[in-house]
This record gives C-alpha cells, structure tokens and sequence, in this order.
C-alpha cells in the first residue's frame, strides 16, 4: 500500500468550487481519494495507491493543486510514503 497526502491552503475561500472539481472522492478497486476541509480556505487530499507504481501513474490531482500553488493561489505541500508492513 502506498499513499499520497497533499496539504493546502488557498488564496481565497472561493477557491473551494475548484478543488471539489478537481479531487471529489473517488473510490475504485485499487484507488482511493477523500477531499477533506480543515478550515474556510484549508484542507488536505489524501490519496491511497496499491503500489508506488500505480501512484506514478495518478497524478492529475497533484498536478493540478501544484498548478494553484504555482499561479499564487494556493500553498500546497506534498508527502508520500509506503505502509509499514510487519
């Protein structure tokens, strides 16, 4: 298992309509996406993979929120990482 956090903070509180457009939850059989709201113009996506590889090949929500931070509308950081497995 593999997962993806990605961490915002938008500009403005109507930036919401956008990322629900972008990362509404989705939930297929190794794919899993939750859009969660922290604050007015806050919040954060995680993103759960079966492998590292099939999360190389979903990046279109990662793109387009780094796309925000990239315009200066939002800050975004990203964090990813394996399950531990014992």
């Amino acid at each position: 298992m593999y997962g993806r956090n990605i961490n915002f903070t938008l500009l403005a509180p109507s930036l919401w309509a956008v990322v629900e457009a972008i990362a509404s939850n989705v939930e297929e059989d190794k794919y899993k996406r939750m859009l969660f709201k922290t604050g007015e113009n806050s919040g954060f996506i995680i993103e759960i993979f079966d492998n590292i590889s099939s999360a190389g090949k979903k990046i279109e929500t990662m793109k387009a929120l780094q796309g925000l931070g990239e315009q200066a509308m939002a800050k975004v950081s990203i964090q990813e990482g394996s399950a531990i497995k014992k």
